[in-house]
């Protein structure tokens, strides 16, 4: 049975709870990666940052521009008005999060212009947080390991195939 047309704000909301949201201190530890608190928030944003790269990859490669944009706009929005609560980033500026998130795309572009796979681009972002020292160097294959389990590349693949805009 094929799903109705949705709005994209109806698209955007369906892709928004598929995003892992704040990264705790319990959850790194599962992993045996240690993190204080702001370290935490920081592999919060690297993950969503990974996250949002492979919404756009989708968005991108199965509809239009216009309909990307719309949709990646609204989710944007909704992250933007949960920064706080939902992603736990108090006191991060997230309008410059998301120029950082751009920053991101294009490296992580590059890796995939170059035919490196999805794990090549989490072993980049694990590469980030250990030279900010966010994370230590010996935790990389933990990180990668994080960024693999946590980041939904398939679902997000699977739900953006699932969309059906309608006219607003």
């Amino acid at each position: 049975m094929t799903p109705p047309p949705q709005t994209p704000a109806q698209a955007a909301e369906a892709l928004y709870a598929i995003l892992p949201h704040a990264v705790t201190r319990a959850t790194l530890e599962e992993y045996g990666i240690e993190a204080s608190p702001e370290q935490a928030q920081q592999i919060t944003r690297e993950t969503l940052s990974l996250s949002l790269f492979w919404v756009r990859t989708a968005l991108e490669a199965m509809l239009s521009d216009a309909d990307s944009n719309r949709i990646f706009t609204e989710l944007r929005q909704a992250i933007l008005s949960t920064w706080e609560s939902e992603f736990g980033l108090k006191g991060h500026d997230a309008h410059a999060y998301f120029e950082e998130v751009e920053q991101r795309r294009s490296v992580y572009d590059k890796i995939m212009r170059e035919g490196g796979q999805s794990v090549s681009i989490f072993s980049e972002a694990a590469a980030i947080l250990d030279s900010a020292r966010l994370v230590r160097s010996a935790d990389h294959q933990k990180v990668l390991a994080f960024f693999v389990d946590l980041v939904p590349v398939e679902q997000v693949g699977e739900a953006v195939e699932e969309i059906d805009l309608r006219e607003p």
